[in-house]
């Protein structure tokens, strides 16, 4: 039986999965992303993403998609997001 993703994000006719992060995914993402939010959620994402060389192709082009996955997941979690 396939798994499901956690979390999805669509961009340009593409569908990219996300798995469940861990305590200590989280808790990296949250130790930076005040500091560097862009760069800690591309770093967070690609921990995460199912497909890590297509998200990072993605990322070369459009970087900010890391923080409204990284967002979406904390929102799943039930983190407050901004």
């Amino acid at each position: 039986m396939e798994k499901k993703p956690f979390y999805t994000l669509e961009h340009g006719g593409r569908r990219f999965a996300f798995k469940r992060p861990t305590v200590d995914q989280i808790n990296r993402l949250t130790a930076r992303i005040s500091r560097v939010p862009v760069s800690a959620a591309i770093e967070f994402t690609a921990e995460l993403a199912e497909e890590p060389e297509a998200w990072k192709a993605l990322l070369e082009e459009k970087p900010g998609l890391a923080l409204q996955a990284a967002n979406g997941i904390l929102e799943l979690l039930g983190f407050p997001t901004a």
